[in-house]
């Protein structure tokens, strides 16, 4: 009978509950301490993960406020270059109104010195030409003179070639004989 009650035992007994049996037996207080060493690994990797998430937490609170805080500096700065730019634009403009009222006025002063000059250029010419005028007047008369002399007195070409030489000379040196 006990190889009945064998069989029966065995057909009432689960085949987990065998091989839970069968692991206790071969591997024994191993298997327990590598279920305890794996769970330690587990607990201390999950402590890991959570100081590395707490630490990426806090590094990454750090960049974003380092970040925001860049970019209000960079703002500021933007907002400085501006101003600074806009004061030196009007600056410019301002400079560039007072460029052109001054050169406004040199060019009123200019045109008024130019007419000036014109007038003293014209004035200067017409007395040149009056003066001109009189000595070519006095020129004619006296080559007149020396033409009805010389016919009157019958003097040779050489003398009349002199004297017309001296008369010439006298119209370019300007000398008043």
């Amino acid at each position: 009978m006990t190889d009945k009650q064998s069989p029966d035992k065995k057909d009432t007994q689960s085949p987990t509950t065998e091989l839970a049996q069968l692991r206790q037996i071969i591997f024994g207080d191993a298997q327990n301490n590598l279920e305890q060493k794996i769970d330690q690994l587990g607990h201390s990797l999950q402590t890991q993960l959570k100081h590395l998430e707490q630490q990426t937490s806090r590094q990454f609170s750090q960049l974003q406020g380092a970040l925001e805080s860049h970019v209000h500096q960079l703002e500021d700065k933007l907002l400085n270059a501006d101003k600074d730019q806009d004061a030196k634009a009007n600056e410019l403009f301002t400079l560039n109104k007072n460029l052109s009222s001054e050169l406004e006025m040199a060019e009123a002063a200019n045109k008024q010195e130019t007419d000036e000059l014109h007038k003293r250029i014209d004035h200067d010419l017409n007395a040149l030409s009056a003066k001109f005028s009189e000595q070519l007047k006095q020129a004619l008369a006296q080559l007149t003179q020396v033409s009805n002399d010389l016919n009157s007195s019958k003097t040779d070409r050489k003398t009349l070639a002199k004297l017309l030489a001296t008369v010439a000379s006298n119209l370019e040196t300007g000398d008043d004989e």
